[in-house]
């Protein structure tokens, strides 16, 4: 894992609703709950919403903010998203998506053999060049642990094994 990237998921607090876009990024844990907080993730087994389950990725490269709570959505749907642009980029050169639930486009480019173009449409929007093995490991390792760790919670209530399966083979795909 690179020390440049640094990437997170927050599971959607259900009791908590969001109004105020403004004052989310200074209250991060009223709204959410990291995913690797497994005991509070836990808690909130009987409040959640497993067909509809809210919750934000948030990814920074160096200082760069490059994904932040202000775009939370259908998480473990965004997840699948960003896992199928990956798998689009590793074939093509290119891959993107729009958002489960709201109008945010997400868009990688291969602009050279080791650098990729990331770009986030949204009421802003966020361009950087980013050098892609790493961007593409940290994505799929904040994946991993999101799918994996949503498995070891909620046992039984979700099954992500095709989502787990699907990392593994972009992995090898990215790294041959």
């Amino acid at each position: 894992m690179s020390i440049l990237f640094y990437v997170n998921t927050l599971i959607g607090r259900p009791d908590r609703k969001i109004n105020d876009l403004s004052i989310l990024k200074s209250n991060v844990e009223d709204y959410f709950v990291h995913i690797n907080n497994t005991s509070e993730v836990i808690d909130l087994e009987n409040l959640l919403d497993f067909d509809y389950l809210n919750g934000a990725i948030t990814l920074t490269y160096c200082e760069q903010t490059l994904l932040d709570v202000t775009l939370w959505d259908l998480i473990d749907q965004l997840w699948a998203y960003i896992l199928n642009v990956i798998e689009s980029f590793l074939t093509t050169g290119e891959g993107n998506t729009y958002f489960p639930d709201q109008p945010v486009k997400l868009h990688i480019k291969s602009i050279s053999g080791d650098l990729v173009l990331y770009q986030i449409d949204a009421d802003d929007q966020i361009k950087a060049v980013l050098p892609k093995n790493e961007f593409i490991e940290t994505l799929l390792e904040g994946a991993n642990v999101f799918f994996r760790n949503m498995e070891e919670c909620f046992r039984g209530k979700c099954n992500y094994q095709y989502e787990i399966e699907k990392i593994e083979t972009l992995r090898k795909t990215l790294n041959s």
